[in-house]
């Protein structure tokens, strides 16, 4: 780390990339990608099966995405008091692993509406 980025300065920095992260996730659910396609939104094969899938995995992670951010708040400010020093490194893998935990949710929240072909059970 830069000698002149202080234990206080890598929390402001970490709780600006919370902030960016949240904005992110509210922009994503304000304006979910109104069609299938292979920029953004959540893409998996599952999501991707049809207009339905997609619509209703979109919706799903977006809202989780928001929550999940807001709680990824917590971090830095616990990491600020038990080891400041990596503050900016713990948040960013937090926040990481936590994205990567809306996967399995995501897809589990489809398998129970939809079979492997993208039909409603």
């Amino acid at each position: 780390m830069h000698p002149e980025f202080t234990d206080s300065g890598a929390l402001i920095f970490s709780l600006f990339y919370c902030a960016f992260m949240l904005a992110l996730s509210v922009i994503l659910l304000k304006f979910p990608p109104k069609k299938i396609n292979s920029l953004y939104g959540y893409r998996t094969p599952r999501s991707m099966k049809n207009q339905d899938t997609w619509d209703t995995s979109n919706t799903y992670w977006t809202k989780l995405f928001v929550k999940l951010n807001l709680v990824s708040f917590i971090v830095p400010v616990i990491t600020y008091f038990v080891y400041p020093s990596l503050n900016v490194l713990v948040t960013i893998i937090a926040s990481t692993l936590l994205l990567l935990a809306i996967i399995p949710f995501t897809e589990m929240h489809l398998k129970k509406r939809f079979d492997n072909n993208g039909n409603r059970v």
